[in-house]
């Protein structure tokens, strides 16, 4: 990715250049560079994964996109519709999606929660097998992505059971009726699952054939996007997201090396003028210094639910967001890209932040997958 301050500069290059705005901040122009369209080797791969280093799979998809043109087509009208105010659950129990679900999942009810100010909807299923019940609460909820009044961004992610305590509950028979339920929805997700030869790169990359939970599809629209964060989760090796429709950028860095760069510019006294516009209030700027002085401290506040001057230093500061991108941290997804995202723990994961780059809402898919040899639940 390259990286242009203003538009000006963007407008002066030879390439095309998209602005970096995410939930009214405006953070600079980015363009694809050439060498991104370059396939990684299978060790290449091995040791990028490694490192806890962001891997991107450059077009791999796109061959196939064109398979699965109607089901992507039915996935941006379900979004529009959903955006537009009407109930995913009356949506589903229509066609073309009654009859994808049936004979298996049994659509109860929508569930509406109002401690979840994001939440849009949650639509609950029970799993019927030969006339009786296999399985039950299992769920697809429809979310917006921030309180940013412009982004219209969604996401339906399908799980189980209560979210708070999932992680205890250990149930792998819903988990994979879960994923399941996605593809009925989504039938596209089957790009993914049933590419011989992206699964078969993983496979040799990884040492094992990875197994997708925890499906999540994406709509990401212009003014929005995701926040720097990590995606850990128990028993989880990483999360694969492949790009559908539309163009993505990306900001990917393991968690060390992210502590690294923000203390090299929070010390670095050229950014002095920086920071001040940043942080006006002098003890916001102290904060950022004792943060710099004490790795642990930055650590725990990266963890938290709040990451106070953190996230304002991430996600707003343009010039901070220049020196990622210049230091080689940024990537655009095109239709039929991947990129793969280890986060097999907090101290071994890839940061990430993701950018809509189009004037429309696009579409993709994001999954977690684990080693089905590893007995986890």
């Amino acid at each position: 990715m390259r990286y242009f301050a203003t538009e000006a500069e963007a407008a002066a290059s030879d390439v095309q250049a998209w602005p970096l705005t995410r939930r009214g901040a405006d953070l600079g122009w980015v363009a694809a560079s050439s060498e991104s369209r370059v396939m990684p080797s299978d060790d290449e791969i091995r040791e990028t994964w490694n490192r806890a280093e962001a891997i991107r799979l450059p077009g791999i998809l796109f061959e196939h996109l064109a398979d699965h043109e109607s089901a992507i087509r039915d996935a941006l009208t379900i979004m529009r519709k959903v955006r537009d105010g009407e109930s995913c659950a009356d949506i589903l129990s229509g066609e073309p999606y009654h009859s994808r679900l049936q004979p298996d999942f049994d659509l109860l009810a929508p569930v509406y929660n109002d401690a979840d100010e994001q939440e849009i909807e949650k639509v609950v299923f029970d799993v019927v097998k030969s006339g009786e019940l296999h399985a039950e609460d299992l769920w697809m909820k429809c979310s917006c992505l921030s309180f940013h009044e412009p982004d219209e961004s969604i996401r339906f992610r399908f799980s189980y059971g209560m979210e708070m305590y999932k992680s205890h509950e250990g149930d792998l028979l819903r988990e994979r009726l879960a994923s399941e339920l996605a593809t009925r929805v989504f039938p596209e997700c089957r790009v993914v699952t049933e590419h011989p030869e992206l699964n078969g790169l993983l496979a040799e990359s990884l040492g094992y054939r990875p197994e997708y939970v925890e499906k999540i599809i994406y709509s990401n629209a212009p003014e929005g996007g995701a926040l720097f964060h990590q995606d850990v989760e128990k028993g989880h090796s990483g999360v694969l997201y492949a790009q559908l429709y539309g163009h993505t950028g990306w900001l990917t860095m393991p968690r060390e090396a992210l502590i690294t760069a923000a203390s090299v510019f929070i010390n670095d006294a050229a950014n002095a003028d920086i920071l001040e516009r940043a942080f006006p209030d002098a003890a916001d700027r102290r904060h950022l210094g004792a943060l710099a002085a004490d790795r642990q401290t930055m650590v725990e506040l990266m963890e938290a639910d709040d990451q106070e001057v953190l996230e304002v230093l991430f996600n707003t500061v343009p010039e901070f967001t220049g020196r990622l991108i210049d230091d080689g941290c940024g990537t655009v997804l095109s239709p039929g890209d991947v990129i793969l995202l280890p986060q097999a723990s907090t101290e071994h994961c890839s940061w990430h932040a993701v950018f809509c780059l189009d004037h429309e809402p696009g579409h993709a898919l994001s999954f977690a997958f684990i080693d089905p040899s590893v007995a986890r639940l």
